[in-house]
């Protein structure tokens, strides 16, 4: 009966996936090139039903035009407020979160960092910063949270 149940969910949420990303991709992926219009997005779709509050890693791993994702639009834009709300107001891990890049499932600090290694300099030097900032306690506070 529990096996019945786990698959009957892992079809649910596959079904899922399927739809948002032939429904919704576009949307979430100009609204990660769009400084601040992230997470009215992603609030709007909550609220809506049409994702959960506990989709963000599936949300940044979300397939954008040309091979990119949804994470790679706010990497390669600088987008500050979109990581933010993406990583801190999502509740995210930098080393306990997964998303897809390439293929390959990795930490979400470790893909930001690829993302950043393969940019510009100035890209480079942004995401090296953040990196920092959302390993700071003060501009993270989910790591206060964590580490209790």
């Amino acid at each position: 009966m529990r096996t019945l149940m786990v698959l009957l969910l892992a079809t649910v949420a596959s079904v899922s996936q399927a739809q948002l990303a032939s429904d919704s991709a576009s949307r979430l992926c100009q609204a990660a090139s769009q400084e601040s219009a992230y997470g009215a997005l992603v609030d709007e779709m909550i609220e809506s039903g049409e994702v959960a509050l506990t989709a963000g890693a599936e949300l940044l791993s979300v397939s954008c035009a040309e091979g990119g994702t949804v994470l790679g639009q706010m990497v390669n834009g600088m987008h500050a407020e979109n990581l933010e709300y993406a990583v801190i107001d999502m509740g995210l891990s930098l080393s306990g979160t997964t998303v897809s890049l390439d293929g390959q499932e990795l930490p979400l600090g470790e893909a930001m960092a690829r993302l950043g290694q393969r940019g510009s300099g100035e890209t480079r030097e942004f995401v090296n910063a953040y990196l920092d900032d959302l390993a700071d306690e003060d501009f993270n506070p989910n790591l206060r949270l964590s580490l209790k």
